[in-house]
């Protein structure tokens, strides 16, 4: 895609938007040069702030806007601990605000050494206030690369979760390479100045391998962590369990549940996250089955398409205080593949993958899933490469007990370059980006950060935002359903806004009708950040 100009806007998402409608509220700023390279994400501050952020091999660019979306400042981060022209091979952990202010947690691998960098910003100026090396993993030794590639040694990493409702948070290092199981993982818990709370090692409880796949944080109370532990045959056998661990501010030892309907699990990963109107942690498992049959739950990735893997999901809602169990249900998309069948007329029904979760103000509980399959390519001499398929979109909501209440389903089709991995809407919320993933840096795959969709929940309405091709929309309209055109050329497209109201899904152009057929505005869907405080809503549009 050529290089053309964006804008920054601020946009309410009000109840007053109709179908076929463009909302009134929406501010501009000035346009400006589309970077070359690198990841943009827009960030809004508590003090009606904007920043927008661009990370590159020049370092970390840093452009502030006021509260009326006009320019303030602009700065290019460097630094004598991390290194800038390094960023193509780094890893953004994570991007909050904690105190007022922006703070962005690095990871980069320095003379072989995976170790992790906190960068505290202005937030009125974006001048670097403070940066510091918080954390090393074990140096990576002559055999090391080998191993991960051969040998199924994961790859040492951190982890940053932050609690929605304060300024604390929690940082995990995963050291792979530790001899001992005990000392592969260590989660260290932060209040809201940065102090430490508590450090402490997490028990391997038994099981020669195990990854941490959820994590909460409760103020500077406890945190509550969530594992998968397993072993080989050749590692005292085929056992697996999904663990919940509680460790309450002060302690040395972890609380320990293993939940007993996790025996077969393989593969599994987790969305984890505390409900404030319930007081109860939701945990949305995700995991490899062992079956070939379709059932309830289940979806498949083909690699390629005709080899399938099939996923279930599990729904637990758990007592943070006593680590009970509450409630465990398999998720299905009920309501999701109904509207498939009797409104679109696909017969197969509605397969999406689980993407994310989210806890709606009202503390309902929405999962978002999409249809996916992925093509392998082999190319010359050996080489392989993939594209990732990104299809419909299944809406499934929940109450506060865990039964399902409703949803829908959104066409889409959509065409990503890379290897997509599932639940990466959830990493994508958290500000955690990877140059290092296949096809989602820039230059190997510059449509893929237009690509996808945004899910926004305010007290007044739900929405779902995605670019869309006009003709698409016309053949919606048409209920030309198998007509869907799938979105490679992203200039090509415009950006689409679905209200949600009652199973139903109203549409209309969140920049305008296109004015004819060379008329395009689009949005960045990756850079974009919703603030609840304010129902605002603000991308990057082309």
């Amino acid at each position: 895609m050529k290089p053309l100009v964006l804008s920054i806007l601020s946009l309410a998402l009000l109840t007053g938007i109709v179908a076929k409608a463009q909302p009134t509220d929406v501010k501009y700023s000035n346009s400006f040069d589309e970077p070359n390279n690198g990841w943009n994400k827009v960030m809004q501050l508590s003090n009606g702030n904007t920043f927008l952020f661009n990370f590159s091999k020049d370092g970390i660019e840093v452009t502030v806007y006021n509260q009326n979306r006009a320019f303030a400042s602009k700065k290019v981060l460097q630094s004598k601990l991390w290194e800038p022209r390094k960023m193509n091979s780094s890893v953004i952990e994570g991007l909050f605000e904690i105190d007022g202010k922006p703070v962005i947690f690095l990871q980069q691998l320095l003379d072989r050494t995976p170790t992790l960098f906190r960068i505290i910003l202005d937030p009125n100026t974006g001048a670097m206030l403070k940066e510091e090396n918080i954390n090393e993993l074990q140096r990576y030794g002559a055999g090391a690369g080998y191993a991960m590639a051969f040998g199924k040694v994961e790859q040492a990493d951190f982890q940053v979760e932050k609690d929605p409702q304060s300024d604390c948070y929690a940082i995990v290092s995963f050291n792979s390479f530790a001899e001992e199981s005990n000392n592969r993982i260590q989660i260290a818990h932060y209040n809201g100045s940065h102090k430490e709370i508590n450090r402490v090692n997490y028990p391997s409880q038994g099981f020669k391998y195990i990854n941490l796949i959820g994590l909460t944080v409760h103020s500077e109370k406890h945190i509550i962590a969530c594992t998968y532990g397993y072993n080989t045959a050749a590692s005292g056998g085929k056992d697996s369990r999904v663990i919940v661990s509680k460790l309450n501010a002060g302690d040395t030892n972890f609380i320990n549940k293993q939940l007993e309907n996790t025996a077969d699990f393989r593969n599994t990963e987790a969305v984890m996250q505390f409900n404030p109107g319930t007081g109860l942690i939701q945990l949305m498992t995700l995991t490899i089955t062992k079956g070939r049959q379709r059932s309830v739950g289940l979806a498949a990735i083909g690699v390629p398409q005709s080899s399938k893997t099939y996923y279930g999901s599990i729904y637990t809602l758990i007592d943070p205080e006593s680590l009970y169990i509450v409630s465990s249900k398999s998720i299905g998309n009920s309501s999701a593949d109904n509207v498939a069948k009797s409104e679109f007329g696909i017969t197969k029904g509605f397969h999406g993958l689980p993407q994310t979760m989210v806890i709606n103000p009202d503390n309902s509980t929405t999962i978002l899933s999409e249809e996916m399959t992925i093509d392998q390519i082999m190319g010359s001499y050996g080489s392989v490469s993939y594209r990732t398929h990104l299809n419909n979109i299944g809406v499934t909501d929940f109450d506060v007990k865990g039964s399902e209440t409703g949803g829908t389903v959104i066409l889409k089709e959509q065409m990503a370059n890379g290897l997509i991995e599932p639940l990466y809407m959830y990493n994508k919320s958290k500000g955690f980006w990877s140059f290092m993933g296949l096809g989602w840096a820039r230059g190997i795959a510059p449509n893929n950060a237009f690509l996808s969709y945004d899910y926004v929940a305010t007290p007044e309405g739900r929405y779902i935002i995605f670019n869309d091709y006009p003709e698409n929309i016309e053949r919606k309209a048409e209920k030309k359903y198998n007509k869907i055109k799938q979105v490679v050329y992203i200039s090509d497209a415009n950006t689409m806004c679905y209200k949600l109201n009652n199973g139903k899904a109203e549409e209309f152009y969140l920049f305008g009708a296109p004015k004819d057929d060379d008329y395009s505005k689009f949005c960045y869907v990756e850079s974009s950040h919703y603030n609840p405080k304010t129902k605002t809503y603000a991308t990057l549009m082309i």
